[in-house]
């Protein structure tokens, strides 16, 4: 003989089937990624790059200063051979109004295109204010606000640009930094 309990459950608390499984789904993800140490407190602060982070190690800074001093030197000459040699391979480029560019194969294109179009124009000043820098390991990532002035044949004024910038990098055999993604976007005029 079974006996059946009977439990009240208000309908405001009834979940359909799926919204019952991405409950769940979101429960396991959370109990996963807490014993992986990936919860706020485990994570070092922007003054202590805390155990395992490289943000002091003298080689991986002066890696990444090298780096962006290579990066600002491409964009002030505009060579873009050099700015493709900052590239991984499965490099990643996400530029505002366009497709995402995957590989160095596809941004050497973009980058040999934009020479064409570009005939004339000077770059008059570019800089990053880098906000941020961050270095975990073989990986790294940066942000900060970048500005240009560019002087173009067939206007009067310099054009003025200013905008965010987020790099991640991945640091290479022979301990150097290769740029695996860039994304960046306008700031308000």
């Amino acid at each position: 003989m079974s006996t059946r309990i009977k439990c009240y459950i208000p309908r405001a608390m009834k979940l359909p089937r799926f919204s019952a499984f991405f409950l769940v789904f979101l429960i396991l993800t959370v109990l996963m990624v807490s014993e992986r140490g990936a919860f706020a407190q485990d994570r070092p602060s922007a003054t202590d790059p805390g155990p395992g982070l490289s943000a002091s190690s003298p080689d991986a800074r002066k890696g990444l200063d090298d780096f962006n001093r290579a990066f600002i030197n491409a964009c002030r000459s505009m060579n873009h051979d050099a700015a493709v040699q900052l590239w991984t391979d499965d490099g990643v480029d996400l530029l505002p109004g366009m497709e995402p560019m995957v590989g160095k194969t596809e941004i050497s294109g973009w980058l040999t295109g934009l020479s064409e179009k570009m005939k004339g124009v000077k770059v008059l000043q570019c800089d990053v204010d880098w906000r941020g820098t961050r270095i975990a390991g073989d990986v790294a990532y940066e942000w900060g606000i970048n500005t240009q002035t560019v002087s173009v044949p067939d206007r009067a004024e310099p054009v003025k640009n200013k905008g965010k910038i987020t790099l991640i990098l991945r640091k290479q055999t022979d301990g150097s930094w290769k740029l695996a993604l860039e994304s960046w976007n306008g700031s308000p005029q």
